[in-house]
């Protein structure tokens, strides 16, 4: 479980994001690690691939540490591991201040599926190398 694949990029928290508790609703930090994964996989992979196959999630489970306000700078990281098994495969996300603050994690397992049927795919050489080739 050594080879990695990493991701991330910088959010602005905005006023949609916000909730009656004056900070980010739960559902917008899970709306933030669907969108890594999925932007880290339209990234990685070629169009062919993308084409084929898709990704559903099987598990979300989030761990909220503090909260995040309005207008502050969220920096979201996604790793994946060589630790695939059949169709599934995990991943962690980590949300972080601007001071490197923790204010969630996510650990996520999502299932790889053909695009026309829908039925579960086991994960392949070829559908691993799109994340760990180039780390």
């Amino acid at each position: 479980m050594d080879k990695v694949s990493t991701h991330q990029k910088m959010i602005v928290v905005k006023s949609p994001d916000i909730d009656e508790l004056n900070h980010v609703n739960n559902v917008v930090y899970l709306s933030w690690v669907q969108d890594i994964a999925k932007e880290h996989w339209q990234i990685r992979a070629t169009q062919e691939i993308i084409n084929q196959y898709k990704w559903v999630v099987v598990n979300h489970n989030i761990t909220y540490k503090k909260p995040l306000k309005i207008h502050q700078k969220a920096f979201i990281k996604t790793e994946v591991f060589d630790n695939t098994k059949g169709a599934l495969w995990e991943r962690m996300v980590w949300i972080y201040d601007d001071s490197e603050v923790l204010m969630a994690e996510a650990n996520t397992q999502w299932c790889l599926v053909d695009a026309q049927s829908f039925k579960p795919k086991r994960i392949t050489d070829e559908i691993k190398s799109v994340f760990l080739a180039y780390d």
